[in-house]
């Protein structure tokens, strides 16, 4: 049994079309990993029901291009909102000027209609972690994710 040349040959420069786009295929899976990040903190907001006016959910974000680093790639994962870091690791307990109007409670400062005090006299407001949870989440399944998105790019270039 011999081996076909043409098939050899095609074979080959499927290989070399692979390594050429391999940096891109790698910056692409990194940027999905990112954004599989920002999908799982966003669906643990909604799950959980935290933070009543949605900015907290809706603002988790992820790098749309990945970052060389060493040998590899990665994109940031992170909430730009002031008060994300509080929510994420807590805070001691805090008087906060301002009034309801409604449902909404509307921060002004000095205030004359009062204000409220967050959290247990004295105490503190635990951390909800959704950042460390997304990530761990992320990782949980990312084995399998990243083997079947390289797969699929090694099909579509070696046919």
């Amino acid at each position: 049994m011999g081996v076909n040349k043409s098939d050899l040959m095609a074979w080959m420069q499927g290989i070399q079309k692979m390594q050429s786009d391999l940096l891109g295929v790698l910056q692409e899976i990194t940027v999905g990993e990112g954004v599989y990040a920002r999908d799982q903190a966003r669906l643990i907001c909604t799950d959980e029901q935290i933070v009543n006016t949605g900015d907290y959910r809706e603002n988790w974000k992820s790098d749309s291009q990945a970052k060389a680093a060493g040998n590899g790639y990665y994109v940031r994962f992170f909430n730009p909102l002031e008060y994300a870091i509080h929510l994420e690791y807590g805070f001691r307990s805090h008087f906060v000027p301002g009034h309801w109007e409604g449902y909404t409670f509307v921060y002004k400062l000095g205030d004359p209609e009062g204000g409220m005090f967050v959290g247990p006299s004295g105490g503190r407001v635990p951390g909800l972690f959704v950042m460390k949870r997304a990530v761990e989440r992320t990782m949980k399944t990312q084995q399998a994710r990243v083997t079947r998105k390289l797969m699929r790019a090694l099909e579509k270039r070696m046919g």
